[in-house]
């Protein structure tokens, strides 16, 4: 009996220390992967270039399994979708699925250099669109040269 007790105690202890791995595997890496990677998928959105936008999201799908559960499905999915598309316009459509994700978790994480969130009330139809910047200087992501400067720093983490 006491063996028994003695085995789910440890059985017990390793079941939470790899549930604290599994789910703080974002907490070791950091949020800067995911975020260089987001960047290079809005810096070709921004230059309209739906081939650059298809070949960096991939590589940003990859860095948001890669953290696992901090960031969800969510993104993976708006990044596949990207990385499938040859279309800039179907491409611009996920951006705020991807952005919601990726901005609660560099809240939480803390980057550790400055990340701009900003918005252009006319993407997206007229209801507005949110991205994330490494640059304090607008450049939009939802209509590239179109409108570049259309928009506004939100918040500054």
């Amino acid at each position: 009996m006491k063996k028994t007790i003695i085995f789910a105690f440890a059985l017990l202890v390793s079941a939470v220390s790899f549930a604290q791995h599994e789910g703080h595997n974002m907490t070791k890496m950091g949020i800067e992967p995911v975020l260089t990677a987001y960047f290079k998928v809005k810096n070709a959105l921004v230059a309209s270039d739906a081939k650059a936008t298809a070949a960096e999201a991939k590589v940003l799908s990859a860095a948001v399994k890669k953290a696992g559960k901090m960031i969800g499905a969510d993104a993976v999915k708006a990044a596949d979708a990207m990385a499938k598309s040859s279309n800039i316009d179907t491409q611009r459509a996920q951006l705020g699925t991807l952005t919601t994700a990726v901005y609660a978790a560099a809240k939480t994480m803390k980057p550790g250099s400055t990340v701009y969130y900003d918005f252009c009330p006319m993407a997206n139809n007229n209801t507005g669109g949110y991205w994330l910047s490494e640059k304090k200087e607008i450049a939009n992501p939802y209509f590239g040269d179109a409108m570049l400067k259309c928009g506004k720093v939100k918040e500054t983490l």
